[in-house]
């Protein structure tokens, strides 16, 4: 009687414990998505350059109070508008390459929609071709901040597969000089409003 009341005493802890444990896990997911990219303002992205499109990659740690951290990875392309070639330079098929650091909070609205807000830092890396140089590219880099939220949809019973629609602004910040202020602002700031398409694994 004594061993068996100590087996399921055992057994029982056991479970209790494992349960626990499962609740205080962090959760984590991997995610993929389409994006759109619209600078906007005075400046030489917004005035010179077609809105970019590109893909991403990203990740998500989240804790059992719904606040966590994130990481975005984003390559984006442009073209040159027309008309505009003498004024962009000597340069062409602009790239961005974009790492968002951000905070996260997550509200979850039922069992199929949630939300998430984010708040951040943003690093870029600008790449365009030489015209006149084959192969040879111009590199700047800049960096800013972001804000955004997603909208969830999940997919199946587990909550493992997630749909998502989000909305970002970006601030872009470089560090160009020159010796007219209007022509620095023009070349070192601008603003970015983007929505993303994308796909999300959790586990």
């Amino acid at each position: 009687m004594r061993i068996t009341f100590l087996f399921f005493f055992g057994v029982s802890t056991l479970v209790f414990g494992q349960k626990k444990k499962h609740g205080l896990d962090v959760v984590s997911n991997i995610e993929t998505k389409m994006i759109v990219m619209k600078p906007i303002g005075n400046n030489h992205l917004s005035k010179l350059l077609m809105p970019f499109y590109g893909f991403g990659f990203g990740g998500n740690l989240i804790t059992p109070i719904n606040f966590g951290v994130g990481l975005d990875y984003n390559v984006l392309f442009s073209n040159v508008k027309y008309g505009e070639e003498n004024r962009y330079g000597n340069i062409g098929s602009p790239t961005i390459t974009n790492i968002d650091f951000y905070l996260t909070h997550r509200d979850i609205i039922s069992e199929e929609f949630s939300i998430e807000e984010m708040a951040g830092f943003s690093f870029y890396r600008q790449t365009n071709l030489l015209v006149d140089a084959k192969n040879q590219k111009l590199k700047e880099n800049a960096s800013g901040f972001n804000l955004g939220g997603k909208a969830l949809y999940t997919l199946d019973r587990e909550g493992y597969q997630q749909v998502f629609l989000a909305a970002k602004v970006n601030v872009y910040l470089n560090n160009v000089y020159n010796e007219n202020p209007a022509t620095q602002k023009f070349y070192n700031r601008s603003t970015f409003l983007s929505l993303g398409l994308g796909y999300r694994y959790n586990f």
